[in-house]
């Protein structure tokens, strides 16, 4: 444990003053302006802000998110994680070490965790702030900013299970930034993803087993899926084991010339 509390204070050294560590700001509240601009321009009898405008902006804002900007986040957080090491040719210095290989792996899935999980809390935080902006500035008067139904509780809630259920989608992805050192791959994979998310987001089936779909059934208080959590929360945790065990034990077995 030791190691591993060492390993990751590697990394996040190496995290400071690069673009992933910037991206983990701009991704979630470029979102939340997005949702803004979406939805003062809409009408308020189509978006329903005129009955529950904090209902409406977390909605609007988790939907983008899941749907828009998380498969294409994760992927290239995980890609420019890696290429700190396959850019730099660092594997022979990080093989050098008298350190366990897994250590580096689970190192990296743990920064990308914790990258994914500080990007929700700055959507959240966004969320709050965008709703008092449209208010103080007085964007839409026929807003009604009553207390939010499902409740903030709720709010809070769905939006940890969209972090909880993007875990899986973590772990595919460091497994693909690690195993491939083309940045072009992993990012393929997770422009396909999102392609995949956009496309097949409706379907009950496809959204309890693929992982960049996962995420969606979160949002199951504010967009009615008709689908429980249970079958997601475990294919997640399957997604995120298998894939950490399998990338451990092949970064292991990997040859540096």
């Amino acid at each position: 444990m030791k190691i591993l509390t060492v390993a990751l204070q590697v990394e996040l050294i190496k995290l400071r003053r690069t673009l992933a560590f910037w991206l983990m700001l701009i991704a979630p509240l470029s979102i939340v302006g997005l949702t803004v601009l979406f939805d003062i321009r809409l009408a308020a009898d189509v978006s329903g802000a005129d009955r529950d405008a904090w209902s409406t902006l977390i909605r609007d804002t988790l939907g983008f998110w899941v749907v828009l900007m998380l498969p294409l986040f994760i992927a290239l957080e995980s890609a420019l994680l890696a290429q700190l090491e396959h850019g730099q040719n660092m594997w022979k210095h990080l093989f050098a070490l008298p350190i366990p290989r897994w250590t580096v792996y689970t190192a990296k899935l743990l920064i990308s965790i914790l990258i994914v999980g500080m990007a929700t809390v700055f959507l959240f935080l966004g969320v709050l702030g965008a709703g008092g902006l449209i208010q103080a500035l007085h964007l839409r008067t026929d807003f009604h900013w009553g207390p939010p139904d499902p409740s903030w509780a709720t709010a809070l809630r769905t939006t940890g299970l969209v972090f909880l259920l993007s875990w899986g989608m973590i772990a595919l992805q460091t497994y693909v930034s690690m195993r491939w050192s083309s940045f072009t791959v992993t990012l393929g994979v997770g422009i396909m993803g999102s392609i995949a998310t956009f496309i097949f987001v409706r379907s009950l089936t496809l959204a309890a087993v693929l992982p960049w779909l996962l995420p969606f059934n979160a949002l199951d208080p504010y967009i009615k899926q008709g689908a429980g959590l249970v079958a997601p929360l475990m294919a997640s945790s399957i997604f995120t084991i298998v894939l950490t065990v399998l990338g451990a034990w092949d970064l292991s077995r990997k040859d540096i010339l």
